[in-house]
């Protein structure tokens, strides 16, 4: 927990502190305040007078169960700020609205412009935001900022798409700058695996946690969570392990990826491809990631209505993911995995009962427990992972707050 200072000049910073408290309790007194900072009670009573009075904290209820006066806890106003995560899959763009205590208040998705131009996605998006806005009838001054999540590489700190190999033609996009032009709110960007991981780990309850986010897409990539710390790597473009060879002995296919990679075994351009050779489906156009996202839910409905064939394909893709899982476990020492993204969804049915067992059956360090689950956030946590980086942007405490000059 971070502790206050009660030097009047960091008053800013210790309003962070105070509200980074409440935001993640569930009804806390100035008294509990006062212990988790080590803020004075004058330097509490003051914050908490202010939080109360810009609509970001509000008295609630005090329990039933206590003995003389009650104190009153304090809970964050869910309608006191917002933010607005957006995710850009190239099939799909996800954006949801979240309020101050990270619920989502309205989402939508849409399929992504399969376009070559990124003016248009970021038309696109710029609407989708005014929209959702406009529909949850919010004051707009409310809200903090707009997050997206894209596939990398990226430069988070100039807000550049670098050349994601799934969007052709949006090589060093200034996608920060041309969206805060187009919508007036201030951006930020982050890696799609990274934003998820972070939507993972605000949904948990429990004090500690350690896991792998894998996330399935269009592309499939990781991210790490090491004691309720999303690891980013120093140019913040963790996660490419697409390449990771998890079957030597793999199909050859006629696409780029590595022949036997873990891309190779799960998205769904190369199940589509698998799916085509063996006549369960018409080949789609393979520069339309729509389309091949279109073909992939067909395979999927086609494993879940019972065909011996589309089963097999899934089947031998969960297997392989499960192998370059247990490489990863191995090489981060972790007790749980988390799988999400836009696909897991349509693909948790077949993956979810087979990679458990191959994943224990893969570690150097036998008789460990670990666990396999679902997201619990669901297909839209890359955007709301986004939405959730801006809360922490610009209502977290930060160490920089402190500097002078």
């Amino acid at each position: 927990m971070r502790r206050g200072s009660n030097q009047l000049r960091l008053a800013d910073y210790n309003q962070a502190v105070v509200l980074e408290v409440v935001r993640r309790s569930r009804g806390v007194s100035r008294a509990d305040l006062q212990r988790a900072t080590g803020l004075s009670s004058q330097t509490i009573s003051n914050i908490t007078r202010r939080l109360i009075d810009d609509h970001l904290v509000r008295e609630s209820a005090p329990g039933g169960n206590a003995r003389g006066r009650p104190s009153i806890p304090l809970v964050t106003d869910p309608d006191g700020a917002y933010s607005v995560g957006v995710h850009i899959d190239p099939a799909r763009l996800t954006v949801v609205l979240l309020d101050l205590d990270g619920e989502v208040r309205l989402s939508c998705q849409k399929r992504t412009p399969q376009a070559t131009n990124p003016s248009e996605v970021t038309a696109c998006i710029a609407d989708a935001v005014d929209g959702l806005i406009a529909e949850a009838g919010i004051d707009r001054t409310r809200v903090l900022g707009l997050g997206i999540a894209a596939p990398g590489p990226l430069d988070v700190g100039a807000g550049l798409l670098l050349d994601p190999p799934q969007l052709p033609n949006w090589r060093n996009v200034r996608l920060r700058a041309d969206l805060h032009e187009a919508t007036g709110l201030p951006v930020l960007l982050d890696k799609d695996v990274t934003a998820a991981a972070t939507a993972e780990l605000r949904s948990s309850s429990e004090a500690s946690n350690t896991f792998i986010f894998l996330y399935l897409g269009s592309g499939v990539g990781a991210s790490v969570v090491l004691d309720n710390q999303v690891v980013r790597g120093t140019t913040n473009n963790i996660g490419e392990i697409g390449d990771l060879v998890v079957d030597p002995d793999a199909e050859r296919l006629e696409w780029s990826g590595r022949r036997g990679g873990l891309a190779a075994a799960c998205v769904p351009e190369a199940l589509v491809l698998q799916a085509a050779r063996v006549g369960l489906l018409p080949l789609p156009n393979l520069s339309d990631y729509v389309a091949i996202d279109d073909a992939c839910s067909s395979l999927c409905a086609l494993a879940s209505a019972g065909d011996g064939g589309a089963s097999r394909i899934l089947d031998h893709a969960a297997r392989r993911v499960a192998v370059g899982l247990g490489v990863l476990v191995n090489l981060l020492d972790v007790p749980r995995v988390v799988i999400g993204g836009p696909l897991w969804g349509r693909l948790s049915p077949v993956f979810l009962p087979v990679i458990p067992g191959i994943v224990e059956r893969e570690l150097v360090v036998t008789g460990r427990d670990i666990e396999v689950r679902g997201s619990a956030v669901g297909d839209q946590v890359a955007a709301q992972g986004a939405a959730e980086l801006v809360l922490d942007h610009f209502l977290a405490p930060r160490a920089s707050a402190l500097m002078v000059g």
